[in-house]
C-alpha cells in the first residue's frame, strides 16, 4: 500500500468462520484496473489474504496446554515448596526479590540461581555490591555443601566441577550506566546463550549521587529497561532491590519495595525474604511469594540457614505447612499445626553424576 491510499483502504480482519484469522489487503486502486481493461467489479476479488503474525495464537495456546510441565519451566531441586507456588523458572520473565538488610538476600539468591545453573540454565551474574571473588566463594561453598577451607585437599576437585557450570560473571562493581549493563547482557545472550541474568542489586548499580526524586525516576527507567530486555531476549531477569526503611517488627509487603510501584507492576514474580528477629536469639526466616503472574498462586514457607554450607533449606522437622494467601496485603501468620510435617528435600548421593551431594536433579524432567 502506498502513502497515497485513501484512509478507508486499511487492512481489516474478515468475519467469515474459515478466514476470521486472515488479513485481507484492500483492493487495487482504480488506475491499474483502467489501464489493464479490467472491469471495476472484478478488482475487489484481487485482494490477497494472508496470515498475520499477531493474530495467529491458536498453535501457541495448544502447545502450552499440551506441555503443561514444559510451559511451567525448570523446577528447583533444593526448594520444592517454591515449585508448588511458582511452578518453575520460565524464560522472558522478570523476578523482583527483596528482603531486610542483613537477612541473607545475596546468599539465598546465590543458591537459588546455582540450583538452576546445575540443571543447565546458562546464568550471568551482575554483582554490584560484593566482589565476584567473594560471590564465587559463597557459590562454591554452596555447590560443595560444606566449607572447603576445612578440606583444602579437595579444592581443586570441586573447583574443576564448578568451572564446568554454565556460569558467567560481569566484571562491573558499584555504579554503572544502564546502557553499558544492557549491552553486556545482550552480548552474553548472543555469545553464551544466557537464559538467566541476576542483578544484585539495583541501588548499588544506580549509585547514590542523585537526589531522591531523580533516583525514583531513574529506578523506574532501569526497571523498564530490564523488563524490555527480558521480553525481547526471552531471558529471565532476577532483580534484587532493597526495601524501604521500615520497623523491624513489621513484615515486608509488596509495597515495601523501594521506589514507586513500577517495580512490582512490571515484575512477573515478587519474592520477599522475611526475617523475624528475636531478642532472645536468632529469628526465623520465611520466603514469601507475593506475586505470581503465571498462575496466581502466592504463599509463604519456612527457610533454615545452614552456616557451614551457606545454604537455605526447608527445616527437616518443621511442622509449618505451605500457606496460600489470597492477597499479599492480608498475610496472616498462623501457628503451625502439631500434626503436620514439612516437606523435606530428597537426598541423593550424586552431584552432576560424580560426587556425594544431597540434591539430585530429576532425570524424568527435561533440563530446558
Amino acid at each position: 500500500m502506498t502513502s497515497m491510499s485513501p484512509p478507508s483502504a486499511r487492512p481489516y480482519v474478515l468475519d467469515g468462520p474459515e478466514t476470521r484469522r486472515d488479513l485481507c489487503q484492500p483492493p487495487e486502486p482504480p488506475e491499474p484496473c483502467v489501464h489493464s481493461h479490467v472491469h471495476m467489479d472484478e478488482c475487489p476479488s484481487a485482494g490477497l489474504q494472508g496470515p498475520h503474525p499477531h493474530l495467529l495464537l491458536r498453535e501457541e495456546v495448544l502447545g502450552e496446554l499440551s506441555n503443561v510441565e514444559q510451559a511451567a519451566g525448570i523446577r528447583w531441586n533444593r526448594f520444592p515448596d517454591l515449585n508448588r507456588l511458582l511452578k518453575g523458572h520460565r524464560k522472558g520473565e522478570l523476578t523482583v526479590f527483596t528482603g531486610p538488610t542483613g537477612s541473607g538476600k545475596t546468599t539465598f539468591i546465590s543458591e537459588y540461581a546455582l540450583d538452576l545453573c546445575t540443571q543447565g540454565v546458562n546464568t550471568l551474574w551482575g554483582s554490584f555490591e560484593i566482589s565476584n571473588v567473594r560471590l564465587a566463594r559463597v557459590m562454591l561453598t554452596q555447590f560443595a555443601v560444606g566449607r572447603l577451607e576445612e578440606q583444602l585437599d579437595k579444592y581443586d576437585e570441586w573447583a574443576d566441577r564448578f568451572e564446568d557450570l554454565p556460569l558467567y560473571f560481569m566484571t562491573f562493581h558499584g555504579q554503572q550506566s544502564i546502557r553499558t549493563v544492557i549491552d553486556t547482557m545482550q552480548h552474553a545472550v548472543y555469545v553464551y546463550d544466557i537464559c538467566h541474568v541476576v542483578i544484585d542489586n539495583l541501588q548499588f548499580m544506580m549509585g547514590h549521587e542523585q537526589l531522591s526524586t531523580d533516583r525514583i525516576a531513574a529506578q523506574d527507567y532501569i526497571v523498564g529497561a530490564f523488563r524490555k530486555f527480558a521480553t525481547d531476549n526471552s531471558c529471565h531477569v532476577t532483580l534484587v532491590i532493597h526495601p524501604r526503611k521500615e520497623d523491624d517488627d513489621k513484615e515486608l509487603q509488596t509495597a515495601s519495595i523501594f521506589g514507586s510501584a513500577k517495580a512490582s507492576q512490571e515484575a512477573d514474580n515478587v519474592l520477599i525474604l522475611q526475617d523475624r528477629k528475636l531478642v532472645t536469639g536468632p529469628g526465623k526466616r520465611y520466603l514469601q511469594v507475593s506475586k505470581n503472574r503465571f498462575d496466581g498462586d502466592v504463599g509463604v514457607f519456612p527457610l533454615e540457614f545452614n552456616k557451614s554450607s551457606l545454604t537455605f533449606s526447608i527445616p527437616p522437622k518443621s511442622k509449618a505447612r505451605l500457606k496460600k494467601v489470597k492477597d499479599d496485603n492480608g498475610l496472616v501468620t498462623k501457628k503451625p499445626s502439631s500434626g503436620k510435617k514439612g516437606a523435606v528435600p530428597q537426598n541423593s548421593k550424586t552431584c552432576l553424576g560424580q560426587a556425594h551431594h544431597p540434591y539430585q536433579p530429576d532425570p524424568s524432567k527435561p533440563s530446558r
